[in-house]
């Protein structure tokens, strides 16, 4: 049978050593980061295990991931940020784009109601039943005129 590795057998301060370790893990929960320095302090600490260094070490390795996603995360927040504000000034350009738009359309659509009337009109004017009617009224009109004249002589 071999001998356990000598580093690997728990030291005398691996109990203070666990416990630093709890309360730094602890306080990197909550977000506070003040501690890391000595959390890498614990993977080459002499009062501590080989078996601690290496649970301060995996934490610290933990660690750094978490505060590359973190920082990661806020590199796609303020990304996401600056989109979120282009996209709201392009939403203003268009809402007053759209406004123009409605305007202009609303003249073209008078103005198409103009010229489909004109076009109206000039059918009628041109059909023979208001041709008749122009002439019979300026048949009148000269008849009224006359009396008009006989009348004043």
């Amino acid at each position: 049978m071999s001998e356990p590795d000598p580093s690997a057998l728990p030291c005398a301060g691996d109990h203070e050593a666990l416990s630093r370790l709890e309360g730094i893990c602890r306080q990197i929960a909550k977000g506070d980061y003040d501690n890391v320095d000595d959390l890498f302090a614990l993977t080459v600490a002499e009062d501590a295990s080989e078996t601690i260094h290496q649970l301060a070490e995996a934490f610290g390795f933990m660690l750094v991931q978490v505060e590359a996603r973190e920082m990661r995360l806020n590199m796609l927040i303020e990304d996401l940020t600056g989109l979120k504000e282009q996209l709201e000034i392009a939403n203003g350009k268009l809402k007053q784009e759209n406004a123009e738009l409605s305007v202009q359309l609303k003249r073209l659509t008078v103005e198409i109601d103009r010229q489909e009337l004109k076009k109206h009109v000039g059918a009628i004017v041109e059909t023979e039943y208001f041709q008749d009617l122009q002439q019979r009224a300026r048949e009148m009109r000269a008849r009224h005129m006359r009396s008009d004249q006989a009348r004043d002589e």
